[in-house]
């Protein structure tokens, strides 16, 4: 008697070891695709931020003489520029190797007499600074 009771118990412990194989794997692949899925958007971003490569070159003090210039190879799209405390919501595709004026992405002329100017620029999704003048 004694004989049968321990091979119940192994069985159990066997039926129950065995019923739980499906749902730990199920939690596991999940959080392993979840881990996945995070690793594969940050590394996304990390390359989209390497990839764009823009410069403001200044060679006046107005928007007509200030360019943005994309240096990299693939377009950027300008969403706002910020100009000090002034801010334009603009769409603005600059090709590759291309030299644009500030004044033509966000449709206006400024004159900037500040003796510190900062032009923010977000550039797909990701906010780059530049700063004239002196410091």
């Amino acid at each position: 008697m004694k004989a049968i009771s321990s091979i119940f118990s192994t069985l159990i412990v066997i039926m129950i070891t065995i019923s739980l194989i499906l749902p730990l794997y199920l939690y596991f692949n999940q959080i392993y695709g979840d881990n996945k899925m995070l690793a594969n958007e940050a590394y996304g971003k990390y390359l989209n931020i390497v990839s764009t490569k823009v410069s403001l070159i200044p060679l006046g003090s107005s928007t007509n003489e200030i360019f943005v210039y994309n240096y990299g190879q693939n377009p950027v799209v300008i969403n706002k520029v910020i100009i000090n405390t002034l801010t334009f919501n603009v769409k603005y595709t600059v090709g590759a190797s291309d030299l644009v004026p500030l004044s033509e992405i966000i449709g206006n002329n400024l004159h900037l007499s500040y003796q510190n100017t900062t032009i923010i620029l977000e550039i797909n999704g990701n906010y780059y600074y530049f700063n004239f003048g002196q410091d």
